[in-house]
């Protein structure tokens, strides 16, 4: 792994604070970059027809999306509880 190629402690923090600000800014990005899923939400506590709970599959552009937003999410967290290991 890149990490154990260097040696100082200091640099091996500072590396992950980069990764995890650019993990960051990517996930805000991904989220911000999703379709609107808030109208079946409103339709749902005003008591509207509602498509809320029916069984829809994500396709496409939004399933990749997906994915993606978790994959950033759980790397958010995994390199959060490094920084703090060895912090």
């Amino acid at each position: 792994m890149i990490l154990e190629h260097i040696e100082d402690q200091e640099d091996r923090y500072m590396v992950l604070q980069i990764i995890l600000a650019v993990v960051a800014v990517v996930l805000i990005i991904v989220c911000l970059m999703q379709s609107g899923k808030t109208d079946g939400i409103v339709n749902a506590l005003t008591g509207q027809n509602s498509n809320l709970f029916q069984n829809q599959k994500e396709r496409g552009a939004d399933l990749i999306l997906t994915r993606l937003t978790v994959g950033l999410g759980i790397a958010f967290f995994v390199i959060a509880i490094l920084i703090r290991m060895n912090g």
